[in-house]
């Protein structure tokens, strides 16, 4: 399915300002300018230590993290949210909607000449409404696809929470992106599905973020940039994405309009249809 990488544009990984650590390296007064004095190998041995103590780890990040989009409990106490914005991929636009509800359920609609199209999880499997399939318009999705979905389907960021949710995340160190210094953090998944969130070191904020999924047997690789960051009822959001399916020589762009917090959602828009699930059963 052609529309698989639109859900991968509503992949929200919101970072934050946290004070950056510095260090400040002089010369003793005593030390002739021009000749600076050598280091003993203890001398410089205590220095690597120190540098590698000043150095943020992943808890020390996500701990400030937390604090600067508003508090780790304000964002577990958010249990619904509706994303509103338009997707344009190549010389087509297109309104889409996302909703999510915890624990794990999502649903993405866009609609593509007049026709709903849509991509659900519902806490135990993905199906997906397409119009313009041939067998059927409401099918299950496949088991690679489900996984992808469990991984992504998070109301907010996979590094909230990471510990109780399972994923493996680790801080990989600095990394130059689009002329900024970034620290390069990676999330594995149970599902084998890899991350990669590259998070300015000035500001927090996520600069890109590049996915590594198994879909059908095959490599997807996307490159997710976010931009425009705003402040919505104490969260800050990135209101514009761009994402590169690598290998497809166009990008698709998000703009998000209007983001809704805790709004009331029918649950039902997350079930598979039951007379669809009886035709499955029949089939079985």
């Amino acid at each position: 399915m052609k529309f698989k990488s639109l859900i991968v544009l509503i992949l929200l990984a919101i970072f934050l300002p946290f004070s950056a650590f510095s260090e400040a390296l002089s010369l003793s007064a005593k030390e002739s300018p021009s000749l600076p004095a050598k280091k003993s190998n203890k001398d410089a041995a205590a220095e690597n230590k120190k540098e590698d103590q000043e150095k943020p780890t992943v808890d020390q990040i996500l701990a400030n993290h937390y604090k600067a989009i508003g508090g780790l409990e304000k964002w577990q106490k958010l249990d619904t949210l509706i994303m509103k914005g338009k997707m344009t991929s190549k010389d087509r636009s297109m309104p889409a909607t996302a909703y999510y509800k915890r624990p794990n359920k999502c649903r993405v609609e866009f609609k593509v000449e007049k026709k709903m199209m849509a991509q659900v999880f519902n806490g135990m499997f993905a199906w997906q409404i397409n119009p313009f399939a041939k067998s059927s318009d409401t099918t299950p999705m496949s088991p690679s696809r489900s996984d992808y979905l469990r991984d992504t389907c998070d109301i907010e960021s996979s590094l909230i929470d990471y510990k109780k949710k399972g994923h493996n995340v680790s801080l990989l160190g600095e990394e130059e992106v689009a002329g900024k210094k970034a620290y390069k953090i990676t999330v594995k998944y149970k599902t084998g599905n890899i991350e990669t969130y590259y998070i300015d070191t000035k500001t927090y904020l996520t600069i890109k973020v590049e996915g590594l999924y198994n879909i059908d047997d095959k490599e997807l690789r996307t490159t997710t940039s976010y931009t425009d960051f705003k402040s919505t009822n104490g969260y800050v959001v990135p209101h514009s994405l761009v994402i590169d399916i690598h290998g497809e020589p166009s990008q698709e762009k998000l703009r998000i309009n209007k983001f809704i917090f805790n709004p009331k959602i029918d649950p039902s828009i997350f079930d598979f249809p039951k007379d669809k699930m009886i035709n499955l059963q029949k089939k079985k």
